[in-house]
């Protein structure tokens, strides 16, 4: 089974999208949207770059390791201002 976006009410009378993974673990909680078809609109943005969007480091590098593996997720074209830590 794959992960699912869930449809959930916000506190402010809008809605918010969570990201859960096959396994139930919530992976991510979006923006606040006022209206359901903006919530929509989101969850098919986020379905459009998420398999395609480069990984941008933006943390502190805590090792060697670490930046090695980095590396291998950044791929593509970075954002303007992005850095790439090297190994």
């Amino acid at each position: 089974m794959a992960g699912y976006f869930k449809l959930v009410d916000a506190h402010d009378d809008g809605f918010r999208v969570k990201l859960t993974a096959p396994d139930g673990t919530l992976v991510a909680v979006s923006a606040y949207y006022t209206s359901k078809e903006e919530a929509i609109a989101g969850i098919e943005l986020i379905r459009e770059i998420a398999g395609t969007g480069p990984v941008v480091d933006h943390s502190r590098v805590e090792s060697q390791e670490h930046a090695a593996l980095m590396v291998g997720l950044q791929s593509g074209a970075e954002p303007e201002g992005a850095v790439r830590h090297k190994a």
